[in-house]
């Protein structure tokens, strides 16, 4: 039960920064942004927020870093494909996939440096 509610709170705060991330790339878009450039930040903040929060779930876990970082990542991927398919009806390209392959491998990344770090 305790591990049900560590990843629920998670998925929470992924949902909420994804939520003030796309309010940001919205703005940008609306006051001229070119839609590459906020393409681009949004990947880049994808990234570092799945490396952080799968960083920390393995710090506090302090272990299985491989397993956990897949785990948490696949149901942030899952979250964000449901959400992109019955919301905006897009399709998956190659292109969405190699997206989500990188945020993937960013999370199992986070998680395995996670697990390794020495407290201090």
């Amino acid at each position: 039960m305790n591990k049900l509610f560590n990843y629920l709170k998670f998925i929470s705060v992924f949902l909420i920064i994804e939520l003030m991330l796309t309010f940001i790339t919205s703005l940008l878009n609306i006051i001229g942004l070119n839609s590459g450039i906020t393409s681009i930040i949004l990947l880049i903040a994808n990234i570092i927020i799945f490396f952080v929060l799968n960083f920390i779930n393995a710090r506090k876990l302090k272990k299985k870093g491989l397993i956990e970082g897949l785990l948490l990542s696949i149901i942030f991927i899952l979250f964000m494909l449901i959400i992109k398919i019955i919301l905006f009806n897009n399709k998956l390209y190659i292109s969405t996939l190699i997206y989500y392959i990188i945020l993937l491998f960013t999370g199992i990344l986070g998680s395995l440096i996670g697990v390794n770090k020495k407290s201090e």
